[in-house]
């Protein structure tokens, strides 16, 4: 675990003279402080991130992730921070890419330290839509970066990201980007929405929180158990055999759905298999070091299960390979969630096979 700053704020909403929603105020919440972070929980959004209309392959998808990690690094005191030095001498478009990355690890780890592990289920990235299902999703507004599934419900997230030290107070920009984005929850049933910008630095990592004031309620969208065997395509029919309003949103929803199972079947084809069995399940996957700038020892998995499992054995599987690790002298840290499977083996170099249970398989 690692420690970033945490500032939560609530924001109220009005309407123009026209309907239009905008934010009226916006509130800092006393109680600010140091909150422990999860670097492999903040990594699945990126791990399972689509490349529509292109395959995702595990090979690319694992270099990705090990380039976000390199940036990053924990002081002695425990605090998440960027490599600074080494991010100002990068190229703008990778600079865009680790900031893009970070941010929406840090709005899925707020998510998730919110509303609890345990109400917490799988999350969709909103590009995972066909084109021509986003161009439904759109409406009005600017659509937003993720979905949340908790227990059956959703909420939607969005995800920003500076490379600077933290403003004191709120800024311009939050206010207009919560304006750009408020019709977009107003056309979709006043849909529960929260928001995230996270200051990357070279001394800390502050993530501010917005969320409406207020917003208890999620929008009821019932998708239990889909996720317990195989992925399946829900049944598709025409829009017009779809009543309009909350109807058409829960058919979009169940297309970010599908898209984050093919993606996660897209892995598992292009993954290498390992002769390991996790869950009792074939794994596939590989290794890369997670420090590829100044070399410290490390080494970052992406793996792959034949199936998924369900969130209580999902939890047993990793705790049964992180003490394994703690076994072999290593700090294992390991995410078993649905298929996918994420490990950090701090300490080691190369490819730590005996920490998963074996050797790969030639």
């Amino acid at each position: 675990m690692s420690l970033v700053t945490v500032r939560d704020h609530v924001y109220l909403v009005g309407h123009s003279s026209s309907g239009t929603p905008k934010v009226e105020d916006i509130v800092r919440e006393d109680g600010a402080g140091p909150v422990d972070v999860d670097l492999l929980q903040a990594l699945e959004v990126n791990a399972l991130a689509p490349a529509a209309p292109h395959a995702v392959k595990h090979g690319t998808r694992l270099l990705e992730l090990a380039l976000v990690t390199s940036y990053l690094r924990t002081t002695t005191a425990g605090a998440f921070v960027l490599r600074a030095d080494e991010f100002r001498s990068s190229a703008r478009r990778i600079k865009s890419f680790v900031t893009e990355a970070v941010g929406l690890g840090m709005l899925t780890e707020r998510v998730r330290n919110t509303e609890g592990i345990s109400r917490f289920g799988p999350l969709y990235d909103f590009d995972a839509l066909p084109a021509t299902s986003a161009g439904r999703f759109a409406r009005s507004g600017v659509r937003p970066d993720l979905l949340f599934a908790l227990k059956g419900q959703w909420l939607a997230g969005e995800a920003r990201g500076r490379t600077e030290r933290r403003p004191v107070s709120v800024t311009k920009e939050p206010w207009d980007r919560l304006n750009a984005l408020l019709p977009w929850a107003q056309a979709h049933g006043d849909h529960p929405l929260v928001m995230t910008w996270c200051y990357l630095a070279g001394t800390d990592v502050t993530v501010d929180v917005y969320r409406k004031a207020g917003s208890e309620q999620r929008l009821p969208l019932d998708f239990t158990g889909r996720r317990d065997g195989e992925a399946e395509a829900p049944a598709v029919g025409s829009p017009g055999d779809r009543r309009s309003g909350d109807g058409d949103t829960e058919y979009l929803f169940e297309q970010v759905l599908t898209t984050r199972a093919r993606v996660e079947e897209q892995l598992y084809r292009s993954a290498p298999p390992t002769g390991i069995r996790a869950a009792d399940r074939p794994l596939r996957g590989g290794w890369a070091p997670s420090d590829l700038l100044a070399g410290e020892p490390g080494a970052l998995f992406l793996g792959v299960l034949e199936r998924p499992v369900g969130p209580v054995e999902g939890l047993r599987t990793a705790s049964a390979l992180a003490d394994r690790g703690t076994d072999r002298g290593s700090g294992l840290s390991v995410l078993v969630r649905e298929r996918l499977v994420l490990a950090v083996a701090a300490g080691r170099t190369g490819q730590p096979w005996d920490l998963l249970g074996g050797q790969r398989s030639s």
